[in-house]
C-alpha cells in the first residue's frame, strides 16, 4: 500500500475512533457502515479498503461493513437515508448531501495538501492520434465525463 494511503487510513481511523467511540460506549451502535467511492470495480475497492475495515473494527469494537455502490449517488443516498455512517466525499458530493439535509453529515476530516492547500486539479486526456493539443481544439468533439456527482470528473470540467 502506498505511504499516502497508509497515512490516509491512519488519519481516517483516528478521526473515526474519536467521533464514534462515545456512541459505541453507550451501546448506541452495533455496526459501523462505510461507503467507498472510486472508479474501480466494487470488488477492487473493497479489497483496497480491507485495512480500514479491520483497523476501524479494532478501534471501535463493533463490526465494520464496507459498501461500494456503483456510483457516487449511491454513497450520497446511503448517507442521506441513514444506511451509511461514514464516507469520503469530494466537494460536490458533500455539497449535495449538505444542501439536501444539513444535519445528515458532519465533516470530521479534511485532506490538506503538502503545500497547505485544499485544492486539486482535474486533467483531461486526448488520444495521441486525435490531433487535439489544446482546449480550443476540443470544440465540436465528444468529451467523456466521469460520474455526475464527481467534483473533478464532472462538475468542474463541465
Amino acid at each position: 500500500m502506498k505511504l499516502f494511503s497508509k497515512v490516509a487510513v491512519l488519519a481516517a481511523t483516528s478521526a473515526l475512533a474519536l467521533n464514534v467511540s462515545s456512541a459505541v460506549a453507550q451501546d448506541q451502535i452495533s455496526e459501523f457502515r462505510i461507503g467507498i467511492l472510486g472508479g474501480e470495480n466494487a470488488s477492487d475497492r473493497l479489497r483496497a479498503y480491507e485495512c480500514l475495515e479491520t483497523k476501524a473494527a479494532d478501534l471501535l469494537g463493533v463490526p465494520v461493513k464496507l459498501f461500494a455502490p456503483a456510483d457516487y449517488n449511491g454513497v450520497i443516498e446511503g448517507l442521506l437515508g441513514g444506511n451509511l455512517d461514514m464516507a469520503w466525499l469530494g466537494a460536490s458530493g458533500y455539497a449535495k448531501v449538505y444542501l439536501t439535509d444539513p444535519d445528515a453529515v458532519d465533516p470530521v476530516l479534511v485532506k490538506v495538501n503538502n503545500d497547505g492547500g485544499y485544492g486539486y486539479y482535474s486533467i483531461g486526456f486526448a488520444r495521441v492520434d486525435s490531433e487535439i493539443g489544446s482546449l480550443e481544439e476540443m470544440k465540436g468533439k465528444t468529451f467523456g465525463f466521469g460520474d455526475p456527482n464527481s467534483t473533478s470528473g464532472y462538475l468542474i470540467p463541465s
